[in-house]
C-alpha cells in the first residue's frame, strides 16, 4: 500500500499495543501523526514519539484523557495547526475490565463507557468537522462486539456500542466523503492482555475458541487498519472486520466439554453469589 505521504493521522491509545503499531506503520509510510494516550502513559508515549521523530520528524504527542471533551478539540486543533490538514483518525483508545457481574460497581461501568464510547464519539465528532476534503476513520471494536464473554459485561457492552458507532457514522458521514470502518480484534498480545495470556488455565480455555490456535500480534491488526484507511479500501464503508484468528467464525468441536461444564444446570435453590 501507499498514499500516506503528505497525509495526517490521529491515532489514540498510541502508547502501546495496536495503537502504537498503527502509529509506527503510518509514520514509516510517510504520514504525519498526532499521537494521543492517557496521562498515565506519558513516558511511554513520549518514547514512541521520539522514535518516530528520529525517522521522519512528523510526530506530535499529547497525553490527555480521551473521555474529556476538551481533549478531542485539542488533538484535532493540534493536527490542523502542526500539519494543516486531517485525513485519518484511528479511534483506538480503550480500557478493559474483568469483573463478576454482581461485583462490578457503577463507577467502573461508567468509566468503561466514558473511555470506550464517549471518547470515541467525541473525537469522531471533532475530527469530522475538520475533514473538509473527506477522509477515513477506523474505530477499534472487538470480537466482544458480537460475542458475549463471562466477566466482561461492561466491556462487551461498550464494544457493542462501538459497532453501532461505525455503522451509524457510516450513514451520517458518507455524504461528506468520510469513510468509517472498524476492526474487531480477538486475543491480541498487548500490554493489557499480558497477565491473562500468561495464565495457563485461562489461556488453555481461551485458545480452544481460536482456530489458528495462537494470539494475534498488534502489527497484524495495524495492517488491517492501514488497509481500511487507504484508498485501496475506497468502497469499504460502515463495515467492521474481525481480526481474531477465526474466533468469531463459530464454535469448534473441542469446545464442547468446556461448554457443557459451563452450562450445566445448577441445583434448584442455588444462591446467587
Amino acid at each position: 500500500m501507499n498514499g500516506f505521504a503528505g497525509r495526517t493521522a490521529i491515532v489514540t491509545g498510541a502508547s502501546s499495543g495496536i495503537g502504537e503499531a498503527t502509529a509506527r506503520r503510518l509514520g514509516h509510510e510517510g504520514a504525519s501523526v498526532v499521537l494521543l494516550a492517557s496521562p498515565d502513559d506519558r513516558e511511554r508515549l513520549a518514547q514512541v514519539a521520539d522514535e518516530l521523530n528520529a525517522v521522519d520528524g512528523r510526530t506530535v504527542a499529547i497525553a490527555a484523557d480521551i473521555s474529556e471533551g476538551a481533549t478531542a478539540t485539542d488533538v484535532v486543533q493540534t493536527a490542523m495547526r502542526e500539519f494543516g490538514r486531517l485525513d485519518y483518525v484511528v479511534n483506538n483508545a480503550g480500557i478493559i475490565g474483568h469483573n463478576n457481574f454482581f461485583d462490578e460497581t457503577i463507577e467502573e461501568f461508567d468509566r468503561m463507557m466514558a473511555v470506550n464510547v464517549r471518547g470515541m464519539y467525541l473525537l469522531a465528532t471533532e475530527a469530522a468537522k475538520a475533514m473538509r476534503d473527506g477522509g477515513s476513520m477506523v474505530c477499534t471494536a472487538s470480537v466482544s462486539s458480537w460475542l458475549g464473554e463471562e466477566l466482561q459485561v461492561a466491556y462487551n457492552t461498550s464494544k457493542g456500542a462501538v459497532l453501532m458507532i461505525v455503522r451509524t457514522l457510516g450513514l451520517e458521514l458518507a455524504p461528506y466523503g468520510i469513510r468509517v470502518n472498524g476492526v474487531a480484534p480477538g486475543y491480541i498480545r498487548t500490554r493489557i492482555s499480558t497477565d491473562r495470556l500468561a495464565d495457563r488455565g485461562y489461556w488453555s480455555k481461551s485458545r480452544s475458541r481460536i482456530p489458528l490456535d495462537r494470539p494475534g500480534e498488534p502489527e497484524e491488526v495495524a495492517n488491517v487498519i492501514a488497509f481500511l484507511l487507504s484508498d485501496e479500501a475506497a468502497f469499504m464503508h460502515g463495515s467492521t472486520i474481525a481480526v481474531d484468528g477465526g474466533q468469531s467464525a463459530g464454535l469448534r468441536s473441542t469446545d464442547w466439554a468446556a461448554i457443557e461444564q459451563d452450562l450445566a444446570p445448577r441445583p434448584p435453590g442455588t444462591p446467587i453469589p
